[in-house]
């Protein structure tokens, strides 16, 4: 089959979880036989308005990376989902390359209109979901003020956090313990007061975004998503694809070493692997560990990541790490080395705030044979057994999260025994097959009974 995989970012200058995914799938695909375009959003701050376009070979795949300043649309926010004119220059690759099949990889950066492409061109859709961006501006589900929408909430509440971006009403809403945040959405609710704060365009736009997003989710052919949890969230908003299949994501072991149990290390090893963001929660990671009751020499924390002093929270975590030389900023790793890197740690440790689905980074603990400890929340629970194949601490909690910790450090064998239960992990071949079955029942039987190539 012709593939057109449409993503918002690709390496080699993003590798985080979705973009590893496209990158994953696209080589996997190739190596089956299948012709693969990856279109991808390259920067959303250069250029003009109207996208421009490199074409090149990336480890073998061609690649389209688009350009374009979307700080030059009439209202950002309503082409941050509905970007005219993506969709027009999608519109045209597609009739020029005639794929059998669109894969759009999640929605962020690319909106509704590169699906609308498709719609138009009569070419079968997928998609898969890796966030929560089709409900949440914010793509987390996280507000601003570090309050979880554990429920499907109103657009006033995405307004809020719009506007609590601004200092002014950060500060006073964290002061108030975010009652600020709930008086404004109580106010929002009377058109009249919504019109002298000089809201109302705003929740009409968010309204409009999500019944225009539902409207394109419910279009699509074949919705994907990674975890159960996120299929019980989108159907709690009141989305109905058309069909909504449960693919876990699969792994290409190619870099990865396949560690049999064994006994742990003299000095137990703790390692975090990832972005230094406030949703990744590292900063609990940080606080947890020094509350630790460790022995000299008895444990270590190592962070793997790009970490600089370029941003007030990277800055905080900086400060909380000073003076222990039992914390170490270790830098980035190249993913080619996820291996060598799982190599050097006891167990992995996943902080997350927000709601993660499937984590690559837990699979590929996994696959090593490192037991990973985490939030107890979304995803992150179905790939944790609590004392089989690692640990889970309740969302937020330093205090949790230290007493699963100071466990590996007090029980000798529990190391060894969270090693033992750890599951072999579903390889790329393996989800990409599935995904080809998927792709194939998108379209009618051939004259014979056969299907699509």
């Amino acid at each position: 089959m012709k593939i057109a995989l449409i993503t918002h970012h690709f390496p080699p200058n993003y590798s985080a979880g979705a973009e590893q995914y496209a990158y994953r799938i696209a080589q996997s695909l190739t190596r089956q036989g299948h012709a693969v375009e990856v279109v991808c959003i390259e920067s959303i701050t250069q250029g003009e308005l109207a996208p421009a376009c490199t074409t090149g070979i990336y480890e073998g795949l061609s690649v389209h990376r688009l350009y374009f300043d979307i700080t030059q649309a009439p209202d950002q926010l309503e082409w941050s989902f509905r970007n005219p004119e993506l969709g027009q220059w999608v519109k045209a690759f597609l009739q020029r390359t005639q794929p059998d099949i669109v894969h759009v990889n999640s929605g962020y950066l690319l909106g509704g209109t590169v699906a609308e492409a498709a719609f138009e061109s009569d070419i079968p859709t997928a998609l898969t979901l890796h966030d929560y961006w089709f409900m949440c501006p914010l793509i987390t589900l996280l507000g601003m003020d570090g309050r979880i929408c554990a429920q499907p909430t109103l657009p006033a509440r995405c307004v809020w956090c719009a506007v609590s971006r601004k200092r002014r009403y950060r500060w006073p809403d964290q002061s108030l313990d975010s009652r600020l945040g709930d008086i404004f959405v109580g106010l929002s609710q009377s058109r009249t007061l919504a019109k002298a704060m000089d809201v109302t365009s705003h929740l009409e736009l968010v309204t409009e975004r999500r019944q225009y997003l539902k409207q394109i989710l419910e279009r699509i052919d074949l919705v994907i998503a990674p975890s159960r949890f996120l299929i019980q969230k989108v159907k709690e908003y009141g989305f109905q694809p058309r069909r909504l299949v449960h693919l876990p994501f699969g792994l290409d072991k190619t870099n990865l070493r396949i560690a049999q149990p064994g006994a742990p290390s003299t000095s137990l090893r703790i390692g975090y692997l990832g972005q230094f963001a406030p949703h990744k929660g590292v900063h609990l990671l940080l606080s947890a560990f020094r509350k630790l009751a460790k022995p000299p020499d008895s444990c270590e924390l190592i962070l793997h990541g790009n970490v600089s002093d370029a941003s007030p929270y990277e800055r905080r975590l900086l400060r909380m790490a000073r003076n222990d030389p039992a914390i170490t900023f270790a830098g980035p790793y190249p993913n080619a080395q996820v291996g060598q890197v799982l190599d050097g740690l006891d167990v992995i440790v996943v902080p997350s705030v927000w709601y993660e689905n499937r984590p690559t980074v837990i699979l590929e603990a996994h696959a090593t044979g490192t037991p990973v400890v985490a939030t107890r929340l979304g995803g992150m629970a179905e790939l944790i057994q609590h004392n089989q194949n690692g640990l889970l601490f309740e969302p937020g909690n330093v205090r949790s999260l230290a007493t699963e910790l100071q466990r590996l450090l007090d029980e000798p064998t529990l190391l060894a025994q969270l090693q033992a239960g750890i599951q072999p992990v579903p390889s790329i071949e393996e989800e990409t097959g599935t995904l080809v079955s998927l792709y194939r029942s998108l379209f009618p039987p051939l004259p014979g009974g056969r299907g699509r190539g």
